[in-house]
């Protein structure tokens, strides 16, 4: 509650100075706000914010791209499908910074080279954005999030005065890989995130799209020009960098997990264990996974979750099958629908490294542990025959 308080305090303000038609005093600083990971995963890959300082009229404001409102209607529907509103909101400074020096993320602050009818241009267009007709944005991951509005702005705001620095690589990275570095302690995290992202995440980003995370524009603002001269004017930290223990990946992650399954399902199909309440379970859950991720494909607005290859090993039958299997009777073909299912499962552990998206290596044990029950089911005879036609 106290929150929305503050935040709608600040708006009335933005308003207020909006319909004063005033101009920023030439002593407004406009600078790139960027602030470390934090211990969510909303938060892993940072944030960026635009703050407006001017002494002369005592504004001190920051401009936030990356919130929402929870009170949305049907805000977890909404969310899910890629149908979720953001919005910029508006904060006084010492709150925004209150915030971050509570969950102990450093901040850094790099003062923008604008001449001061940029400055204008770039404050108005900011306080425009955040009039309540004008402040919600359907939020995509890699494309239009709290990293790119900013980019974009000064693009355009700055007629042409902004030129990012070309970044030569030996080979340019996909969007998947600029983002594993903030994962390499969250193997969990990194699962989740292979499950949902499809093939488009393993698209190469140009220069320009990297800058979708926080830290990639702050260094690019490093070597960026503007008016013909560094972009950056000063650079200072707010809230430094605190002394992090050194963070190992957990004992127990996903390969682990996996591993041992199949390990314990082979020891179980050698010595003959009746597995039949396992495999229904087993296929079920990936058939309703597998359902999940087309869903996910075909029924959200959502740019990265479509062309996804897990549904090569997430078959959406294999919920229908599932079914089959707990009937007293098992018709003919389950027998030929668990082979194709156990070599369809080989082919793609054989060709795994040859897909148009990276898949995660600790799905292989399952794809090896599908292949194995599949074929240990293909092996019981089926308890009726065909009807004679």
């Amino acid at each position: 509650m106290w929150r929305t308080c503050l935040l709608t305090v600040a708006a009335v303000c933005c308003m207020a100075f909006a319909a004063s038609g005033q101009p920023f005093s030439p002593a407004t600083r406009i600078s790139l706000l960027t602030c470390g990971a934090g211990d969510e995963l909303y938060s892993t890959f940072g944030h960026s914010a635009v703050r407006v300082c001017d002494t002369t009229r005592q504004l001190d404001l920051v401009f936030n791209y990356g919130t929402f409102d929870f009170n949305e209607p049907h805000f977890y529907a909404n969310f899910v499908r890629g149908k979720l509103n953001y919005m910029l909101s508006v904060t006084k400074f010492e709150n925004f910074m209150f915030a971050y020096e509570a969950e102990q993320r450093w901040v850094l602050e790099q003062t923008l080279h604008l001449a001061p009818e940029q400055k204008q241009k770039v404050a108005a267009f900011l306080i425009r954005n955040s009039l309540p007709e004008n402040k919600y944005y359907l939020y995509d991951f890699l494309f239009d999030n709290c990293t790119t509005r900013i980019r974009d702005l000064l693009e355009t705001e700055c007629g042409g005065q902004f030129v990012l620095p070309n970044q030569p690589l030996n080979r340019p990275p996909t969007f998947r890989e600029l983002l594993y570095p903030h994962l390499q302690t969250m193997p969990w995290s990194k699962l989740g995130i292979d499950l949902l992202l499809g093939s488009r995440t393993d698209r190469v980003a140009t220069p320009r799209e990297y800058l979708f995370l926080p830290a990639f524009l702050s260094e690019a603002m490093d070597g960026a020009l503007l008016n013909g001269q560094p972009a950056v004017a000063e650079s200072r930290y707010l809230l430094r960098p605190g002394a992090q223990p050194a963070q190992g990946a957990p004992f127990f992650t996903p390969a682990m997990l996996f591993g041992l399954l199949l390990v314990l399902a082979g020891l179980a199909t050698w010595i003959k264990l009746p597995l039949k309440g396992f495999d229904a379970a087993w296929f079920l859950l990936l058939g309703l996974f597998g359902l999940f991720l087309l869903f996910m494909w075909a029924g959200t607005d959502h740019y990265v979750t479509k062309a996804n290859f897990n549904l090569l090993w997430a078959f959406p039958a294999h919920a229908v099958v599932a079914v089959a299997l707990l009937r007293k009777r098992r018709p003919r073909w389950v027998k030929w629908y668990f082979i194709g299912t156990s070599a369809a499962c080989i082919l793609l552990c054989i060709f795994w490294a040859l897909l148009p998206q990276h898949l995660n290596t600790s799905l292989l044990f399952v794809t090896l542990l599908t292949a194995l029950r599949a074929f240990g089911e293909a092996r019981i005879k089926p308890a009726i025959q065909p009807l004679p036609l």
